[in-house]
């Protein structure tokens, strides 16, 4: 007894010496000139010894930015489940067409494509009535800044998706004093290309691709000097007219005539033609691996659908958020949330409070499963691809990244030396080189590892 009594206390002396290293350390990093001009909120936590290791402004109130991806795809894991899906449906009743979307943020034009070949070619369909009533009108959430448009990170989001809201233009320059060749996808007669750009001509200026937003016009002009292949992916202004405009295009080539187009509910006894079938577990990958906005607000729809009623808000999917931090992580304190993709400028929380989240992932074997396989891996994929290779930290990260204007963050896990996993929240604000906050969440995450 008195041997067993003595190796607790060498290994409880060990582990508050080891506390007492990185608190250390982490004192010194603090030290750092990034701020003199900035803050920061910082929580690290033990999850094999239940114990946390190191905390500085924990309860501070601060902006998420697309960490916020994390707690939006923890609640949807908790309160959808695995199994749960986005579906598109494509239903027919007494000669007429109804497509039923449901946000699906990953349909694409192959699954148009395979819906499109559902109906015979030489049908002929009275009406195309799109069915909309999934979602209300506002295409944007509470916060969000309206001169973010019109780039991908901000579709016009609605129940029908095609290509995630967006077309992709490309464009290769040609033989000098030429147009660069343009090609878009998917295509579409909905936008229009003005293409004013000139190859290898250094007096026409740098290469721009832009759509005429302010005028809440789908015309993307193309200006300035095409030297080498450039793409950009611009959202499309009413992402639902979009659709319906290439759906109705691709009828009209498999020979299926459509005599109008029109909005309605889809009747409740409408015989279904196809079904696209989206994952849960696809819109997380995309929302943790590749920070998409778009599948994260989706995730917020669904999880709003839980209250039964049409159309969903985003106050709905966010009242569920908020009732998972009050009654499952017993969270009462000050907060915000106003979003599921962290673009708001409402939306505050406590890296505390995304600690409890990550901590309660990990207490749930099948939400850490799934969260931890598509989270950024250190050195190796996703937003953290370019971060950490040659270092202690290389493949032993696994967490999400956010980035805004004057704001860094990073939360995930940390695989440590001794085979420990380390939950960890990093708040970065006040941020004006995003490069110097992320080189210092680096060495903290390197500390965490050694």
């Amino acid at each position: 007894m008195r041997t067993i009594t003595t190796a607790i206390v060498i290994l409880l002396t060990h582990l508050a010496a080891q506390a007492q290293e990185i608190a250390s350390a982490m004192d010194s990093l603090l030290r750092d000139d990034l701020f003199k001009s900035s803050d920061v909120s910082v929580v690290i936590y033990d999850l094999d010894d239940d114990k946390s290791i190191y905390s500085h402004r924990a309860d501070k109130m601060c902006r998420p930015a697309s960490v916020l991806k994390l707690l939006t795809s923890v609640v949807a894991l908790e309160r959808l489940g695995i199994e749960h899906t986005i579906n598109t449906t494509l239903c027919s009743k007494d000669g007429n067409l109804y497509l039923r979307g449901e946000t699906d943020p990953l349909f694409s034009e192959a699954d148009l494509d395979a819906m499109v070949a559902s109906i015979p070619a030489g049908t002929t369909i009275d009406t195309l009535f799109a069915d909309c009533t999934f979602t209300d009108s506002i295409y944007w959430g509470p916060g969000w800044s309206w001169d973010d448009t019109p780039w991908e990170y901000q579709p016009y989001i609605s129940p029908l998706m095609l290509n995630g809201g967006c077309v992709d233009v490309c464009v290769r320059p040609s033989a000098k004093g030429t147009p660069p060749t343009v090609t878009c996808t998917p295509q579409s007669a909905y936008y229009t290309i003005v293409n004013e750009a000139t190859s290898h001509d250094a007096t026409q200026g740098k290469l721009t691709i832009m759509r005429d937003w302010l005028d809440n016009s789908n015309t993307i002009r193309i200006r300035g000097n095409c030297t080498a292949t450039t793409g950009e992916r611009m959202n499309m202004f009413r992402s639902d007219e979009h659709f319906i405009a290439t759906l109705m295009e691709k009828l009209t080539a498999r020979d299926v005539k459509v005599g109008t187009t029109a909005r309605n509910q889809t009747p409740y006894d409408a015989d279904t033609l196809y079904t696209c079938r989206r994952p849960i577990t696809a819109a997380i990958k995309e929302a943790l691996e590749e920070s998409n906005n778009l599948c994260a607000e989706a995730l917020i729809f669904h999880l709003g659908a839980l209250y039964g009623h049409r159309p969903i808000t985003h106050k709905d999917g966010v009242n569920i958020v908020k009732a998972f931090l009050e009654y499952n992580l017993k969270i009462n304190g000050e907060y915000e949330i106003a979003d599921g993709s962290g673009l708001s400028l409402y939306t505050y929380i406590s890296a505390n409070t995304m600690m409890q989240a990550l901590k309660h992932a990990y207490n749930n074997k099948l939400i850490y499963s799934i969260i931890e396989q598509h989270l950024p891996l250190s050195g190796w994929t996703g937003t953290l691809k370019g971060r950490m290779a040659g270092t202690a930290a290389e493949r032993k990260i696994r967490a999400k990244t956010g980035t805004v204007s004057g704001i860094c963050t990073l939360a995930g896990y940390a695989q440590a030396r001794n085979g420990h996993t380390l939950a960890f929240v990093i708040f970065n604000q006040g941020i004006m080189k995003s490069k110097l906050a992320r080189r210092w969440q680096n060495k903290v995450c390197e500390l965490m590892c050694r």
